[in-house]
């Protein structure tokens, strides 16, 4: 019995062949050509695994040679923090370094030195004992993209751009940074002073991307959370209301017949996107609680520097230079670890919101929202520095509140010190 088989017209393999390229995921991953430069830079400094990128979604563990090779680095910058400490301790090994006119602006560059080495120490410490964990976080993120692609098929954004900007802006910095510490210092400096000087450069610049590095994370999940809101938002009463004044209008593009599949996916999705909030949170806290606490330090003595420089008769162009590139530096960083924590943030906890206006018109779609709701309410989330404090847009405002309350103490003390300088003189 011979089979009725029919072939396909032209037509028909046109638009078989059109499906399967639409089912096809892209070749690359949004995540890793945004941020490619920011990872290279990170995994080549040890902070970050060399993982392998085994497919568009999906990474894996590194190589045993590419293990080595992060504990090596890994261990190089501390040594190199190690010899750092050793020549801050040492009386006379970095004294050019300290030229001040006051003892209260050396003890303050003193202390701001010791608060990098250790917020680089920590950065390296605590990358390295999560690297498992920054690799989980990647894969829980691309497998997320994996889910939306086979549902919507659709690519999601990831506005990471900023990252590699940040990273020439800090590199720029840095070395400007180093060039006046060298003009401002009127002998010729010894070997000592310019190791410690680069080692400083390096430990600053280490710190630094990864906070940028965190921030584009948080704002990865930021465009996720929102791609969960936008969809939600079509079926709010007000969007169901227009399409239904809209004549003409495709019915079927998203009606409320879909929603008990569709709020399925969105609350799995969801959950697997306040999972990884949390897990970076985890890996970066102690982190964050290390670099806010010296970059705090350095903009309140930075700021007291541009204060002693204005209020005396003693200006330096070079140290006014100084001043104005720490701030811009720590204080870009800050606010754009700030925004993307807050709107982050916002974004999770805005699902609930969304959900509350859903067009509930049957009994079914109002026990899910209120179950929906009912669990969202529970899982509200905050970024946290190690549960000290909130980082959210307030946290630049805080910041510089707390600034102006030191600055003043560091005034009274700077104070207290020429006037016993005067009565020295006096009796002199």
């Amino acid at each position: 019995m011979s089979s009725n088989k029919v072939k396909p017209s032209p037509i028909q393999r046109h638009h078989n062949g059109l499906n399967q390229f639409l089912r096809q995921p892209p070749t690359h991953n949004s995540i890793f050509k945004d941020m490619r430069i920011t990872l290279c830079v990170l995994k080549a400094t040890g902070l970050l695994p060399i993982y392998e990128e085994v497919s568009s979604y999906e990474v894996g563990p590194p190589t045993k040679p590419k293990i080595y090779y992060s504990f090596f680095i890994r261990g190089v910058v501390q040594t190199f923090t190690l010899f750092n400490l050793y020549n801050l301790v040492t009386p006379g090994s970095t004294g050019q370094l300290f030229y001040s006119y006051s003892d209260t602006d050396n003890v303050n560059k003193w202390i701001e030195y010791l608060l990098c080495m250790l917020s680089h120490s920590a950065t390296v410490i605590i990358c390295g004992r999560n690297s498992k964990l920054f690799i989980k976080i990647l894969n829980e993120i691309l497998k997320v993209d994996e889910d939306v692609f086979d549902r919507f098929r659709e690519t999601l954004k990831n506005k990471c751009g900023f990252s590699l900007k940040y990273i020439v802006g800090i590199c720029i910095c840095q070395w400007y940074l180093i060039v006046l510490r060298v003009l401002a210092v009127k002998d010729t400096l010894n070997v000592n002073s310019y190791i410690f000087l680069f080692i400083y450069a390096v430990q600053n610049g280490m710190a630094t991307i990864f906070i940028v590095f965190t921030a584009a994370l948080l704002r990865i999940l930021k465009m996720r959370f929102a791609h969960i809101n936008t969809t939600l938002k079509g079926y709010t009463y007000s969007e169901q209301h227009k399409l239904r004044r809209i004549p003409g209008r495709d019915r079927d593009v998203i009606t409320m017949d879909s929603f008990p599949e569709e709020s399925l996916f969105i609350y799995r999705l969801h959950n697997k996107l306040l999972r990884i909030y949390r897990s970076i949170n985890d890996c970066c806290s102690l982190i964050l609680v290390a670099y806010m606490g010296y970059a705090f330090y350095t903009i309140t003595t930075t700021t007291y520097n541009l204060f002693v420089q204005i209020t005396t008769q003693r200006l330096s162009f070079n140290v006014l230079q100084t001043c104005f590139v720490w701030l811009a530096m720590h204080t870009c960083v800050l606010a754009l670890l700030s925004k993307n924590c807050g709107q982050a943030t916002d974004e999770a906890n805005g699902t609930s919101q969304v959900l509350a206006r859903v067009y509930g018109a049957s009994k079914d779609h109002q026990n899910i929202v209120d179950k929906f709701l009912t669990k969202s309410i529970k899982q509200e989330v905050q970024f946290t520095a190690y549960g000290f404090f909130i980082i959210d847009n307030s946290t630049l405002f805080k910041i510089f509140s707390a600034v102006t309350t030191y600055l003043v103490i560091l005034i009274q003390f700077k104070q207290l010190e020429d006037s016993k300088m005067e009565d020295d003189w006096s009796k002199l």
